[in-house]
């Protein structure tokens, strides 16, 4: 083999070297990417999605979605702890949950709580999100927030 066939090897092997050298880096960190975020996905659910698979998502973390049924918000006296079921109409999943809640949060309203899902007994909700409606104004865009607005920008201008 001559001088420019024994380059022309050396190329192919540093080329062959540096293949593989990024194609272990790529599937390594595609791994790492991948293990942390299925650790922390959490899926939405709804009740009949949750009482339809109930065993299989015994202690996985879920978020469920939908409505604070009326008349089931119980509240134990002295402390923070409360209970409710959430229903989308179809079925209810009870939750239990100890700590503030959103100013918003309340029976009839829309909610998404998430917590490990224990069936046959209840959700243990480690967080609570209270939805609004979407016909949702701010006090300050209402006509009397923006004549309020108005009365005071006057004012200052005397």
């Amino acid at each position: 083999m001559n001088r420019s066939g024994n380059q022309d090897a050396m190329r192919a092997k540093r080329r062959l070297f540096l293949s593989l050298t990024l194609l272990v880096v790529c599937g390594a960190l595609g791994a790492l990417i991948w293990t942390s975020f299925s650790g922390s996905l959490v899926y939405f659910h709804t009740p009949t999605e949750i009482r339809e698979t109930g065993a299989a998502k015994a202690g996985q973390k879920v978020r469920i979605g939908g409505m604070v049924q009326e008349g089931s918000l119980v509240k134990e006296p002295g402390t923070l702890k409360i209970r409710f079921l959430v229903t989308d109409g179809q079925n209810t999943v009870p939750v239990l949950y100890d700590g503030m809640t959103p100013d918003l949060f309340r029976e009839g309203q829309g909610v998404v709580v998430e917590g490990p899902w224990r069936p046959g007994e209840a959700l243990i909700a480690s967080s609570i999100l209270a939805k609004h409606s979407e016909d949702y104004i701010p006090v300050e865009m209402t006509p009397e927030g923006i004549a309020k607005s108005k009365e005071s920008l006057l004012r200052s201008l005397q």
